[in-house]
């Protein structure tokens, strides 16, 4: 019963707060978007810019929030600044490598050589600026740069995945390493210390975030016939196995964590509210299943049958449940 009310008194105090520092941060990011391209005399893509600008005004309050309130705080105006620069580099190197603006020695040299590259197009620059403002300030190069280096090859890795031809373990693999290596790049952004347990919990959700974008582009990536996790499952019951699996490694990396309880559960509260996002397309997939030994082939199944839409009332009650059932520790 304690648990009940502490939790419901904590989600709403939550999400209110997310959903105010959503729409503030997004702003904040397209208010810096456009001093940048004011002073290189350029212009994003406008599909891009808008992916930096919404993709970091979430991120922020439900990631990097969380994480530094380990610390008793919110991640402050600098942090803040950085990660948007973070968003800057990511989305601008999937564009180099979607739409082939760079050849690949070209986007080796950018990525790990930035003072020597020469940067000709508005878009090498502006990665190159935001590259080099987020590694200067790394105080742990070394480590900083091994993680920089296994998401590279992971990502370079993914492009494998178009078609059918790598195994399950080498699809999970790529998955793992690209979505945790991508979030735990985060925490050297922020002004504070962390610890190996610290830095788990940010690999750990880096790899449900991952997974959780795979299970709402299954209709996507089916269409663009790239080879995922979730649209490769025959057996959705399975799955949710494996997935929750992933939820009780994090849940153990929380506990590991050199906190106080209290801090512990609030944290652990945030994240559930992302596990969440992923049991609810789970959920979906199961009532496909049905009772079934297997689901029907995926490729046969509508967009409308895939595609999950968190503003539906039965998807937000979804959403509380499954919050409630993975923030307890």
């Amino acid at each position: 019963m304690r648990y009940f009310f502490w939790f419901w008194s904590r989600v709403f105090k939550n999400a209110s707060f997310i959903i105010r520092s959503r729409k503030r941060e997004t702003k904040s990011a397209y208010s810096l978007l456009n001093a940048i391209e004011k002073d290189f005399g350029g212009q994003f893509n406008p599909k891009t810019k808008r992916k930096i600008a919404v993709s970091y005004g979430i991120y922020n309050p439900m990631i990097c929030d969380a994480f530094a309130g380990l610390h008793g705080r919110q991640t402050n105006k600098a942090e803040k600044n950085r990660y948007i620069h973070y968003f800057i580099c990511s989305s601008l190197f999937d564009d180099f490598t979607d739409y082939e603006l760079i050849n690949d020695q070209q986007l080796l040299d950018l990525s790990f050589q930035p003072e020597q590259y020469v940067a000709e197009t508005f878009d090498e620059k502006v990665f190159q600026q935001s590259h080099l403002l987020l590694r200067d300030f790394v105080k742990d190069k070394l480590a900083y740069n091994r993680i920089s280096y296994e998401l590279y090859h992971a990502q370079m890795q993914s492009r494998e995945q178009q078609g059918n031809e790598l195994d399950y373990e080498e699809i999970r693999q790529i998955t793992f390493n690209k979505g945790g290596n991508s979030v735990l790049l985060c925490r050297y952004y922020l002004e504070l210390s962390s610890d190996t347990a610290e830095d788990e919990c940010w690999y750990t959700i880096g790899t449900l975030i991952q997974l959780t974008n795979d299970l709402y582009d299954i209709y996507k990536d089916l269409k663009d016939n790239i080879s995922t996790l979730p649209n490769r499952m025959t057996n959705v019951y399975s799955f949710e196995e494996f997935f929750t699996g992933r939820i009780q490694e994090m849940k153990k990396s929380i506990l590991a964590l050199p906190y106080s309880f209290k801090i512990k559960k609030e944290f652990s509260l945030s994240m559930a509210g992302i596990y969440a996002f992923g049991l609810i397309a789970i959920d979906n997939l199961k009532k496909i299943q049905g009772n079934k030994e297997q689901l029907p082939d995926m490729r046969t199944l509508s967009r409308k049958a895939l595609i999950i839409d968190m503003e539906k009332v039965s998807n937000l009650a979804k959403w509380f449940k499954f919050t409630y059932r993975y923030a307890k520790i």
